[in-house]
């Protein structure tokens, strides 16, 4: 039961200090996971991160994975609702204020210094998942084309993952 609390709380702490998306809080909770619950190794998790981005549906559905890993399918209950319970709470509360016709200027403010905090995490999760890759020069050539296509518009993030599985399994078979 301890460890379904423990898993619930990191979730919810992870939950509460994400800004922009899922993928900006990779680090930090690869921190949690690995280094400092020691649940999972580094490269189990690397795999659930990819799973998650794989699969159709939300992408942070590799929390339920790792909450599974750890307890079984109530660990990935304690980890779900860690993940998603308190944000839920909250924007239920946001969304009240800003549905209305005047929001209040500090959400627009809010939002507003949002985006530069978003860019950094974006940053260090892309750098966090991608250590590891930067010594061999196929994956990293990979990972700056798709990066390119991706801010010149030129290619959905659908397509980026599935033009990068591709190259991967060709570069495998070569």
């Amino acid at each position: 039961m301890e460890i379904l609390f423990k898993l619930f709380f990191t979730f919810a702490y992870l939950d509460i200090i994400s800004f922009g998306g899922a993928a900006s809080m990779i680090p930090e909770m690869e921190r949690q996971v690995v280094i400092v619950n020691g649940w999972m190794t580094h490269q189990e998790f690397f795999q659930a991160v990819a799973l998650g981005f794989l699969v159709p549906g939300p992408n942070m559905l590799y929390v339920l994975h790792i909450g599974n890993h750890v307890a079984g399918w109530q660990g990935a209950l304690a980890a779900g609702f860690g993940m998603f319970g308190p944000t839920c709470l909250l924007l239920a509360g946001v969304a009240s204020l800003a549905g209305k016709a005047h929001p209040p200027a500090w959400i627009k403010q809010f939002h507003a210094a949002c985006s530069p905090v978003t860019i950094g995490l974006m940053a260090s999760a892309a750098w966090s998942l991608g250590q590891n890759l930067v010594g061999d020069i196929f994956y990293l050539i990979v990972c700056l084309l798709v990066a390119v296509l991706n801010a010149r518009g030129l290619l959905s993030p659908a397509k980026s993952v599935i033009l990068a599985v591709a190259l991967g399994l060709l570069h495998t078979l070569i």
